[in-house]
């Protein structure tokens, strides 16, 4: 006695046959639809690989790149899978004058950013909105009106949240490689930066605002200030970067009404850094820092005052600069910093 196999039925298969093939179509779209697996190997015009783009991005999804009207280039992830959330980021190249980054009570690297050291130094804040430095051989890449001065990538985040410190790597990636392009990245530059320990790359995270100790502010050994605070208003530091590569610290006043760190309205009265990067040495000389050497290594004490007669609101802003006269940070910030550094 014989069985006799059942044979499958011929829709049965061409179903089967269509149901395969229609899953391929669906994981091909999902594929191209949210990853750059078909997609563009370089972005930006060779500025970025699709891997570093989408590492500074973030999350899932498919990283395309345009250039717009200002000669911006613009970085955008989308993605079709569910929870996935879009992110824009502008990147341009800026030419900006060599008192950058520290414009009088402008300063765009202080105690409150998230500081980025090396060849390529640059500062950003907690969204990853920032910059980076292009080398001094590279003045004349930036877009702009100012020319012969400095170079900066500007990184701003327009759209959805990025991880800032991944994002900053992104951008001294894409720096390096206009800077690589354009022929301005010589290598004495890269052995000189090596050779005095600013060549790595190196993202430091702001500390928070805290209360300051009397004894020691800003954590620099034998920095104290000559003065109490006013009453009810407590003195306040935020700190980031390196000694090594360049350091900053914030002080400010808390606010007496609202008790928070900052506010829009009162912020520091006092930026105060350490400058041993030459890549910030130019803006460091722009404004007259005083300068010394430091353990063989060239450095610069820069300090900004916020608070003058011409820019007080109120009794906060009056207190804060009454404080900064009396407290003598002038003098006894640099003469901290020297001792701890041993300078000459």
């Amino acid at each position: 006695m014989t069985t006799e196999t059942p044979r499958t039925p011929r829709r049965w298969r061409r179903g089967l046959v269509l149901a395969c093939c229609a899953l391929l179509v669906v994981a091909g779209v999902t594929v191209a639809a949210n990853t750059n697996v078909f997609g563009p190997r370089e972005l930006c015009g060779g500025w970025l690989s699709s891997e570093d783009a989408q590492e500074g991005l973030g999350g899932s999804g498919r990283v395309t790149s345009r250039f717009d009207s200002t000669n911006a280039c613009v970085l955008e992830r989308t993605s079709w899978l569910p929870g996935g959330k879009d992110v824009r980021v502008r990147l341009r190249a800026t030419a900006v004058e060599a008192g950058h980054p520290f414009v009088d009570s402008l300063w765009t690297i202080s105690g409150e950013q998230n500081i980025v050291t090396g060849l390529f130094p640059g500062a950003f804040d907690a969204h990853g909105t920032g910059w980076v430095s292009l080398p001094a051989p590279c003045a004349m890449v930036g877009e702009g009106a100012v020319k012969g001065d400095r170079t900066v990538l500007r990184v701003g985040v327009e759209q959805g949240d990025v991880d800032p410190a991944k994002l900053s790597r992104t951008a001294e990636r894409a720096a390096r490689a206009i800077a690589t392009s354009h022929q301005c990245l010589s290598a004495s530059s890269q052995t000189d930066s090596t050779r005095s320990g600013t060549g790595g790359f190196r993202y430091l995270s702001a500390s928070r605002v805290s209360r300051s100790d009397p004894a020691k502010v800003c954590g620099l050994p034998g920095f104290a200030l000559a003065a109490t605070a006013p009453a009810g208003t407590p003195v306040q530091e935020q700190t980031s970067g390196s000694f090594g590569d360049a350091w900053f610290c914030d002080l400010s006043l808390e606010h007496p009404v609202t008790g928070l760190p900052r506010d829009d309205e009162h912020g520091p009265f006092a930026r105060l850094a350490i400058i041993r990067n030459p890549e910030l040495f130019s803006g460091a000389e722009k404004h007259g820092f005083e300068r010394v050497v430091c353990g063989g290594k060239e450095t610069y004490f820069a300090m900004d005052n916020l608070f003058t007669e011409e820019n007080t609101e109120g009794p906060v802003d009056e207190a804060a600069m009454d404080f900064f006269r009396k407290s003598s940070v002038l003098d006894r910030f640099p003469e901290a910093a020297r001792t701890a550094l041993g300078c000459d």
